[in-house]
């Protein structure tokens, strides 16, 4: 059976049969959740995260269904599940639940520590680490994540520090150049009656009251005649030597020799490598579905991207934008969305991407999508932050 607009999203799933079971009786949900359970536990032990995760949910779904039924730990093993996919939000709330129905339920904020850490949360990361520590005192791991949390916290600080100091420097020399003053001039005196006193340049009068300078000859009519008879004068084409370009210092334009500050910019350069290297990558849907998904452009490129050079010191600044479309197909299914990147930078830090699906697709290709691009760990979004990143090192390399 194909899924289609209103097909089975797990028609070719490898855990088709329970996941597409509804019980209609408590006691008949409770036997299935307890299958489910021993399959999610394989799942995750095979590391098959994105079957866990379907599993998991499927606990959650049957659980909550029934009155008073409502179990923590499920809620704790899909926030697991979801760290090793990279959907840290997802995760986080999981934990938040999990903590919701058992306040004691210390692996919950083992998790929840964990994906405050990934989301920059150091504060929060680090009283959630304190909570677990409270409830089991002997485990260093909380000890760990809040150390962790603070040196991640401390690095944060002097990155930004580095940068606030890098950016102040370019003010710096931007201003000083802007500021330069010429020479001043000196005012040329005049005479009683109104011109220009030449006296003191070097200026004489000639015979027809020209002025000219004391080191200009007059030539007289027969030399001019001479002069023209033998040609001289006339332009005449010189050929000399090619002189030979040299690179200028630090890299900077033949201009620019000394090294001083120049700055290039290059936004036109990342738009088109961006649209050449970030369409028509294709990732093949497993369990011979013969399904597929497919980035098909890129639009709405936005940031900035200079380099700059100083004191022969190169500086490639990049801080980009930018939306990738994709399309999936599977059987006669078709839809489409986009992963929003944004914070893409050559600093060393992973980029934050976010999936979006339009809204005509089938519910059936969002379970895919939800399966195989949302998720950082596999699926077509790892094809491309790995292009992207490919892309920042070339132009690092610039």
């Amino acid at each position: 059976m194909t899924a289609g607009p209103t097909g089975n999203p797990y028609a070719a799933h490898r855990h088709a049969d329970v996941l597409n079971e509804s019980p209609a009786d408590d006691d008949s949900k409770l036997r299935l959740v307890e299958e489910i359970k021993n399959r999610a536990k394989g799942a995750f032990a095979q590391k098959d995260m994105p079957s866990a995760e379907l599993l998991y949910g499927k606990i959650i779904s049957l659980l909550d269904g029934i009155p008073g039924k409502a179990e923590a730990a499920p809620y704790s093993n899909r926030a697991m599940v979801r760290l090793n996919l990279n959907k840290v939000e997802d995760a986080l709330q999981d934990a938040n639940r999990c903590i919701e129905l058992d306040p004691k339920f210390v692996k919950a904020y083992h998790r929840k520590a964990q994906a405050l850490i990934r989301l920059g949360e150091w504060d929060d990361a680090i009283a959630a680490a304190e909570e677990g520590a409270k409830l089991e005192p002997d485990n260093a791991s909380f000890k760990e994540l809040a150390d962790k949390a603070r040196s991640d916290r401390e690095k944060d600080a002097q990155d930004k520090a580095r940068l606030k100091r890098d950016a102040q420097d370019v003010r710096v020399e931007l201003h000083n150049a802007s500021t330069a003053r010429a020479p001043p001039q000196k005012k040329d005196k005049k005479t009683d009656d109104g011109d220009v006193d030449m006296s003191m340049r070097g200026y004489k009068t000639r015979a027809d009251g020209k002025k000219t300078s004391y080191f200009h000859t007059d030539i007289s009519d027969e030399a001019r005649k001479l002069i023209e008879e033998q040609g001289f004068g006339k332009p005449k084409k010189l050929d000399g030597p090619v002189q030979e370009v040299t690179e200028a210092k630090g890299g900077g334009s033949q201009w620019n020799q000394a090294g001083t500050y120049e700055e290039k910019g290059m936004m036109k350069w990342v738009t088109d490598s961006t649209k050449l290297a970030l369409s028509g990558l294709k990732f093949d849907l497993p369990n011979g579905s013969g399904g597929s998904l497919n980035t098909i452009g890129v639009s709405n490129i936005k940031g900035d991207a200079s380099i700059s050079i100083s004191r022969g010191k190169r500086r490639h600044l990049l801080d980009v934008s930018f939306e990738v479309e994709f399309e999936g197909r599977v059987g006669d299914s078709t839809g489409k969305g986009k992963l929003v990147f944004t914070e893409v930078s050559t600093n060393g830090d992973e980029p934050e991407v976010k999936m979006e699906v339009d809204a005509d697709t089938p519910p059936a290709l969002r379970e895919v999508f939800n399966a195989f691009v949302k998720p950082a760990g596999q699926g077509l979004q790892p094809l491309v932050v790995e292009a992207v990143a490919r892309l920042v090192e070339e132009y690092k390399a610039k």
